[in-house]
Order: structure tokens, then C-alpha cells, then sequence
């Protein structure tokens, strides 16, 4: 396998890794699961959350949802600093960085 192969082996199994993250949250109760990008892919509501009003139940859905919103990006933060490691990756980010720079001195 040559360098760029298993280099981009090496991405495709962050990106499948990333994309089977699920993060859990919860407030009050209800216990939100979400994808990494904030989908919500399950919900659990207690039967006394019912009883709620609608404002505070959207309230304490909202807060589930961050929760897991912010577990998720935590989790595929971890997982995303394997592929910052490596040295292409740094030279292609230190690369974007000069040239971020530099075109910020042109203006």
C-alpha cells in the first residue's frame, strides 16, 4: 500500500469512526442521543415531563439536546486529533495558515 493509500485508509476510517459517534445528554429526565452534527436520532421523555408546560418542556428538551450536542463534539474531537497529528495533515494546516496570513497582510 503506498503512503497516499494508506493515508487516505487512514482518513476514510476517521470519517466512518466520526460518523458512528452518538452523544448523550440530559436534563431533568429526558435523555436526548444525537449525531455529530446535532441530528437527533432519540429522544426519551419520562412520563411526569407531560405534566410540564410546553414552555419548560422545550426548555429542558433544548438543554437534552446540548448536552448531547456538546458530548458528540467532544467524542469526534478526540477522534479527529489522531488525524491532526499526523505530519501531512500539520503541514497541509501550518500551509493554510501561512496563507491565511499572508493574504490577511495583503488586504
Amino acid at each position: 500500500m503506498t503512503r497516499t493509500e494508506e493515508f487516505s485508509s487512514k482518513v476514510r476510517r476517521i470519517q466512518d469512526e466520526i460518523e458512528s459517534i452518538r452523544g448523550c445528554g440530559t436534563s431533568h429526565g429526558i435523555v436526548m442521543t444525537v449525531s455529530p452534527t446535532g441530528r437527533i436520532v432519540g429522544l426519551e421523555i419520562p412520563p411526569h415531563a407531560y405534566d410540564l408546560s410546553p414552555r419548560v418542556l422545550a426548555d429542558r428538551i433544548a438543554s437534552a439536546h446540548a448536552s448531547a450536542y456538546a458530548d458528540a463534539n467532544e467524542r469526534a474531537r478526540t477522534i479527529r486529533a489522531e488525524l491532526a497529528e499526523d505530519p501531512r495533515v500539520r503541514r497541509i494546516m501550518s500551509g493554510t495558515e501561512n496563507s491565511l496570513t499572508s493574504s490577511s497582510r495583503v488586504r
